[in-house]
Formats: structure tokens, C-alpha cells, sequence
């Protein structure tokens, strides 16, 4: 015989002797599939997302460039100026190129509906600077701007979603905002650019009063490093670049450039998420592993006797070792095979945790790395903990080991080794227990915040208006007064109103202030003047549902040419700076501009989380959407918020249908309930929860089934002891106990090393913790409760067993 048909043969005999013992096979193949399953499908994950490079030339020496205002009390990340860009620009050496850009929305029109058009308006280097290399077409010369050749690129999406692939689609015009546009190039499908999907993207050289505005922070930068140069090189320049800035131009003080790689900034608001996953799902490969040494340890203690039956009947020693690796073999491959499609089939779930700034196409897939890696982990348990024993056992005496009664047998190191798994097994489901009864009081803390209005009957639509034609305040007065009487007019519409942003909508929309009375602001004391402020028409306040704490709404006399600078404040602001006072008829000024107008408070409001349900209520200004506000596109108004008296989403085409009635021409964007833009803020936290929660629950299994497995084979190995205690009078009651009492001491102990280890470690999810602390008690003693409870269930199955020995028949067995 060949070996090849030897080896066949051990497969034929291993599989064989495998299924004689069905329910070991299949929860030893279901924890290796598990602990391999979920292993690679979070590691897949996060090696799309953390450690596969980026789609571009050289994607390491791409970085980001924020404003980091920390200094002055301000945010570590802010937009920059077009006079920073300006001066990086002319002054570092560290970079091969820097490429400014803007956020902008244009509507197209003609060939079909109106749509609103995400874009860019960008320095001509951007695409070059990426080493793109489009679909068709080209990217943009050097020297190429908009605003002298009307040109564009698009983007493949838009190429095919409104164009319809149309492959003479290079030389084509397009409509943008009533103007018109040729298109020369159309990036590929993989070039996402980070932040958002861009449709469009337009070369522009920003006007001198841009270049030159330090005040206004709405642009971004990315820029190449020269080949080798690091990051802290680069970030060491700008540094620099600020301080001398900031004795040259007094306004420059206090901000600098800040450098980031652009892999991890793209990654940074899912890499917490991700690092939380990798954190439970290794937990539950430990969990895994100790289980299945537990099972292979109870099987391989009771297989003394037909190894040394093998063994009399002339097996030799390395005969048996080849069969015993043979067995681990296939359970190993059939886990992993298991394992495998576990895998597969979490990809789609875990899809939703892949940035949406990252390239499309980025999804986990199978990381053989990985897989060879966990699959390992497997194999070695197997090897270790089924082989060892057994072959121990196959090197002992036979005559020893075919004595009646040695299959259920075992050694007293080998009692210790599995209760000592068990006890693992345990602490380590206290940890996932704990983290995720934490996240699951954070998730139902946040679900019962009070976001300050009331959510429900509210539908949301988006129209941004083109800035060419909108440009004049009295046209976008009438386009909302016009919009606003449509919509009211509407069956089953209780109230409608405009703001620049819904609650929940946006992080950012701040704007700094200076009090009446107050001293004058410095670099120290400005953090304490950063306000949120809102772009609002009459009635949006009152259509929230937002309590009227003091003093009045805005009504049309605020709308009015000739309406004095009126605003509504909130609580917050309100006890801030006149704490105990009467806010209304105090005044304060907008932006710290000499030359602005004093502004009246006229009401004061209850507070709203409109910057997350989970971020208390900021300090806020409400300004109506009136001629004395600041013209920038930012502060137009652009969702429109009504409120119904039926289903929100039966309503959305006649709120369509209304808007067009305004202007034809203007797209509606998006249209949604609010309750779905409260699900979109609590996505990420019921990810976490989903997957943080699944993991527990599959630890907690996992747990139990090994204690039932370790207390099964103890009163296996122990039914003459108990046959004889049972003969000298023990009730089953007190066997019942016994077995229970010996099941809880062990839970006792893994509890007990489980919740020095989870106070140590749910710490590293502190951060996102709502309303609860990472030590808090009742989460602890939960967990506690439900494992030991677990353990109860676990432990009462053999116990019973063992309560129905008969003390004869077992005492003749020996």
C-alpha cells in the first residue's frame, strides 16, 4: 500500500470514528468554526479598513491638513483658510504638492429631473496630486480654472447613474447652477474622495479676497510628501510655519497646521469601533480554544481503554499518534470549512462599519493571512489538547489501562487542567458580558434621552439653492415664503418651517460672540465665547415642539426690511452668561467684528442635543433667515422641517410636488422622517451593540456548554463513588447539591478573576459610555447573576444524572 492510500485510509477510519461520536464532532467542529468565523470576518474587516493601502500612486505619502485651534481653546480639527493653504503653500518644503478644496452643491438640470450635485470646487492639482488616471478624458492642467474655461470632471457614479455611460460623455455640457460646463474627464470607480461621494469636481483659482481671509475657515487640504520625509519632519515645518506667522500677522496667532495620515484620518470615527470588535471577538477565540481543550481533554481521557486495546493487538506507538493527528486533521479542516463560511456569509452585516469615505469596492473580504492565522490557533488546540492526552494514555501500561473501569479514569493534574479551563472560560465571558451590558445601557440611556423637541410626525427634505441664483436675499426670501405656503396648504400638514440645518444633521455650525458688558475677548477667554448658531424662518421652533421658556418666537416683524437685529437663545446660553438674570433685551454681537450689529435677545428656549443625542446641549443661537443675517452660502436655510398629522413619508411627494411648484428647476436631495435621522445617529452604537452583544451571547454558550462537559465527565469518572455514597444512605437531593456546589465554585472563582480583569478592561470602552460608568455596579452584578445562573442550568442536567445512579449496578461496574 502507498502512503497516499495509507493516508486515505486514517482519513476513512478518523471520519468514522469521529461520527460514531456525534455530539462531540459537532460541538467540537461548531466552537472551531466560531472562534474562526468570527475571527476572520473582524479581522477581514479591519484589514480592509486599517491595513490594506489606498487605491492611489503611492498612498503613504498622502496626508491631510487640518487647522488645529486647540491653542485658543478651539477644536483639534477645524477647516482651514484659504490664507493658510496660501502660505503652506509658498513657505514648506515638506510636501510635493497641496491641494485646496471646498464642499459646494450645484443643481443640474436638463436631461431628466433637477438633482442636486455634490462637488468640489478645487485647486486644478487635486486629481494630479491623487496620480489619477481617469476613465476618459483627462484630469486638469495645471493652469485650468472654471472661472476662465468652464470645465469639469465627474464622476463615474454620475456617468452612469444620469448620463447613462454615455461614452461620448467627454466634450459633453452639462447645466450646473444655470450655467454651462464641459465635461473633460471622468474619474474611475474606486476614486471615492475622502469625506463624501463627489459627483463633480471643478477647477478653481479662489478669488484674491479669499486667498487673503483668515477668518473664514470653510476649505481643506491634502497634500503628497516628498519621498522621504515623515510625518513628524512635515509637522515640525508648519509648526514652525505658525510661529512665525504669528509674529508677523497677530490674527495668524494661535492656529497651525496639523498633519494626518489620509488612511487614518478616513478611518478615524469607524478605528474605535473596529479596535472594540477586535478586542471581544479575540476574547471569544480564547473562550473558544479553552472550551475545545476541554472537550478534547474528557475524550481523551476516556479513550485509555481503546488506545490500549489498539496498542495489545500490535498498534505501535507512532501508529496511534498518526490516527490521533489524523482525527485532529479533520476536525480541524471541517471547523474551518465552517469557520469559512461563517465568515462569508457576516461580510454583508459588516459591510455598513466600512467607512463611506473610503474608495468604493472597499469591503471585507476573506483575508487568507488571517485565516491561516486563526486556523492555526485551532490546529494547535486540537494537536495539543486531543493528542497529548491520548498519547500519554497510549505510552502507559496496558495492562493498567485495559483494567475495567480506566476509560473513566483520569488523573488528578488532569482534573486540575480542566477546571482550570473552566475557570477561564469564565472570567473571560465576564469580560464580553460586561462590555456588553455597558453598551446595552448606554444604547437604551441614549434611546431614552430627551432630545428637547419631539421627533415624531416630522419629515425633513434638503433643498440647497444654486449660489448664482440665489445670490440676491429678496429671491431666496420668496423662493422659502413660496415653498412654506405650498407646503402648508398641503392635507394633513400641521406646520412647516426652514433652517440651515436640522437638529442631528451636522456636527459643526459655530460662530463666536461678544457680550455686552463683558471685557474683551482674548486668546485665553475665547473658548468661553463659541457659540452654535442656526439660520431659522418663523415657526421653526414652534414646529419642533421646543419649549418657550421666556419672551417670544420670531414672527414676521423679525422678517421684515426695515426688523432690527433680533435672536433667540437657549438655556444653556442663557445661564452662561446672564446666569439668574432675564436674557431677553440682553445683546451681544456675532463673529467679534467691530462694525457687526448689536443683536437683541427676544426669547429664550428650552435646550436641544442637536449636535448628537449622546453630546449635551451646547450654548446656541437661533437667527432669522432676514437680510441683517451674514449672506455666506452656509447660513442659507436648506431643510425644510414639516411637521404632519399622518404618516411623514405618505406626504413626501406632495412635499415634492410643492416645492417644484416654487421652482421647477430646484432638486429635492433627500426626504426623510425624522425618526430615520434618528436612526442614522444611533447606527453606530447598535453595531456595537449587535456585534459586542453577539459575541457575549456566544461566549456565554460556549461557557456553559464547557462546564456541562467538565461536570458530565466528573460524574462519569466518579459514578462508583457516588453508587457507594448513594449505598450508604445519600439522598439524590445530596448528590444533586454536591455536583451543583462543585459547579458554583468554580463559577465563583472564574467570577471572581472575571471582574478584576473587566474592571480593568472596560475601561478602554469608557468613551462610548452614554449616562453610565464603566465600573457601574448593577451592570457587574447582572453579568454575575446570569452566569451563575447559567452555571445552575448547566450544572443541574449531570447532577441529575448522577441522582439516578443505581448504587448496585454501579458498584458491580468497578
Amino acid at each position: 500500500m502507498n502512503r497516499l492510500d495509507s493516508f486515505a485510509g486514517d482519513v476513512r477510519y478518523a471520519t468514522r470514528t469521529l461520527c460514531r461520536t456525534p455530539g462531540f464532532t459537532s460541538l467540537a467542529v461548531l466552537i472551531i468554526a466560531l472562534g474562526i468565523g468570527a475571527n476572520t470576518a473582524i479581522f477581514s474587516l479591519v484589514s480592509a479598513v486599517l491595513l490594506e493601502p489606498l487605491p492611489f500612486v503611492e498612498p503613504d505619502e498622502l496626508v491631510v491638513i487640518w487647522d488645529d485651534g486647540s491653542a485658543v481653546g478651539g477644536f483639534a480639527r477645524n477647516p482651514i483658510s484659504l490664507a493658510s493653504y496660501v502660505d503652506w503653500r509658498e513657505r514648506s518644503t515638506s510636501f510635493d504638492g497641496i491641494a485646496a478644496f471646498q464642499s459646494r452643491s450645484y443643481n443640474v438640470t436638463g436631461d431628466g429631473e433637477p438633482e442636486r450635485l455634490d462637488a468640489l470646487r478645487t485647486s486644478p492639482n487635486l486629481l494630479s496630486l491623487f496620480g489619477l488616471q481617469p476613465l476618459a478624458g483627462r484630469v486638469f492642467a495645471p493652469d485650468e480654472v472654471a472661472e476662465t474655461t468652464p470645465v469639469v470632471v465627474v464622476s463615474q457614479s454620475l456617468w452612469m447613474r444620469r448620463f447613462g455611460a454615455d461614452p461620448n460623455i467627454v466634450g459633453r455640457d452639462i447645466i450646473l447652477d444655470g450655467s454651462k460646463y464641459t465635461v473633460i474627464g471622468v474619474v474611475p470607480p474606486h476614486f471615492r474622495f475622502p469625506g463624501a461621494a463627489v459627483d463633480v469636481f471643478m477647477p478653481t483659482a479662489f478669488t484674491p479676497q479669499e486667498l487673503a481671509n483668515r477668518g473664514v475657515q470653510t476649505s481643506y487640504a491634502v497634500a503628497r510628501l516628498k519621498a522621504g520625509v515623515t510625518l513628524a519632519q512635515a509637522q515640525t515645518e508648519l509648526t514652525a510655519i505658525a510661529e512665525a506667522l504669528a509674529i508677523d500677522l497677530p490674527t495668524a496667532s494661535g492656529h497651525q497646521g496639523a498633519v494626518t495620515p489620509l488612511q487614518e484620518e478616513i478611518a478615524r470615527q469607524t478605528r474605535p469601533t473596529l479596535l472594540i470588535l477586535l478586542g471581544a471577538v479575540g476574547v471569544l477565540l480564547l473562550i473558544a480554544c479553552a472550551n475545545l481543550a476541554n472537550l478534547l481533554l474528557a475524550r481523551g481521557a476516556g479513550r485509555r481503554h481503546e488506545l490500549a486495546l489498539r496498542k495489545a493487538l500490535g498498534a505501535g506507538n507512532a501508529r496511534v499518534v498518526r490516527q490521533l493527528l489524523t482525527e485532529s486533521a479533520v476536525l480541524a479542516v471541517a471547523g474551518v470549512a465552517l469557520g469559512l463560511a461563517f465568515a462569508v456569509a457576516s461580510f454583508g452585516y459588516l459591510a455598513r462599519l466600512v467607512p463611506t469615505s473610503f474608495p468604493d469596492g472597499t469591503a471585507p473580504a476573506i483575508d487568507w493571512r488571517v485565516l491561516a492565522f486563526t486556523a492555526g490557533i485551532a490546529l494547535a488546540t486540537v494537536l495539543l489538547f486531543g493528542v497529548g492526552p491520548a498519547w500519554a494514555t497510549a505510552r502507559s501500561s496496558v495492562n493498567a489501562a485495559l483494567n475495567k473501569g480506566a476509560g473513566r479514569g483520569g488523573t488528578a493534574r488532569g482534573n486540575r487542567v480542566r477546571n482550570t479551563l473552566v475557570v477561564a472560560e469564565i472570567a473571560l465571558t465576564v469580560v464580553l458580558l460586561a462590555a456588553a451590558g455597558l453598551l446595552l445601557r448606554s444604547y437604551v440611556a441614549v434611546l431614552h434621552t430627551d432630545p428637547g423637541f419631539n421627533p415624531k410626525d416630522l419629515l425633513v427634505a434638503s433643498t440647497v439653492l444654486p449660489s448664482l441664483k440665489y445670490a440676491d436675499h429678496a429671491r431666496r426670501s420668496a423662493f422659502y415664503t413660496g415653498v412654506l405656503e405650498e407646503v402648508k396648504a398641503l392635507p394633513g400638514v400641521t406646520d412647516a418651517a426652514y433652517a440651515s440645518f436640522a437638529p442631528l444633521t451636522i456636527r459643526g455650525g459655530f460662530v463666536l460672540v461678544t457680550i455686552e458688558g463683558e471685557p474683551a475677548i482674548t486668546r485665553e477667554t475665547m473658548s468661553r465665547y463659541i457659540v452654535s448658531d442656526r439660520v431659522i424662518t418663523p415657526g421653526y421652533l414652534e414646529t419642533l415642539g421646543v419649549r418657550l421658556l421666556n419672551g417670544r418666537h420670531f414672527d414676521e416683524r423679525d422678517m421684515a426690511a426695515s426688523a432690527s437685529p433680533t435672536v433667540v437663545i437657549n438655556e444653556a446660553m442663557a445661564e452662561k452668561y446672564w446666569p439668574g438674570g432675564d436674557a431677553v433685551g440682553k445683546r451681544f454681537k456675532t463673529g467679534g467684528l467691530a462694525d457687526t450689529p448689536w443683536w437683541t435677545v427676544i426669547g429664550v428656549v428650552g435646550d436641544m442635543r442637536q449636535m448628537g443625542l449622546d453630546v449635551p446641549p451646547s450654548t446656541e443661537l437661533y437667527l432669522p433667515a432676514n437680510h441683517l443675517v451674514p449672506q455666506a452660502e452656509f447660513f442659507w436655510p436648506r431643510h425644510l422641517i414639516v411637521r404632519t398629522a399622518t404618516e411623514p413619508l405618505a406626504l413626501a411627494g406632495a412635499v415634492r410636488d410643492a416645492i417644484w411648484r416654487t421652482d421647477a428647476d430646484q432638486p429635492v436631495s433627500t426626504l426623510r422622517t425624522m425618526d430615520e435621522v434618528f436612526d442614522t445617529e444611533l447606527a453606530n452604537r447598535n453595531t456595537q451593540l449587535t456585534l459586542v452583544g453577539a459575541f457575549a451571547a456566544l461566549a456565554l454558550v460556549l461557557a456553559a456548554v464547557g462546564l456541562y462537559g467538565v461536570l458530565s465527565y466528573a460524574v462519569a469518572q466518579r459514578t462508583a463513588e457516588i453508587g457507594l455514597r448513594m449505598a450508604l444512605g445519600a439522598g439524590p437531593s445530596t448528590v444533586v447539591r454536591a455536583v451543583v456546589r462543585g459547579a458554583l465554585a468554580l463559577a465563583c472563582v472564574g467570577l471572581a478573576v472575571g471582574i478584576i480583569g473587566a474592571l480593568a478592561l472596560t475601561r478602554l470602552v469608557e468613551s462610548f459610555l452614554f449616562g453610565v460608568s464603566a465600573t457601574d455596579p448593577m451592570t457587574f452584578v447582572a453579568a454575575a447573576a446570569l452566569l451563575l445562573l447559567v452555571t445552575g442550568v448547566a450544572a443541574y442536567l449531570p447532577a441529575r444524572r448522577a441522582a439516578t445512579v443505581d448504587p448496585m449496578a454501579a458498584l458491580r461496574d468497578e
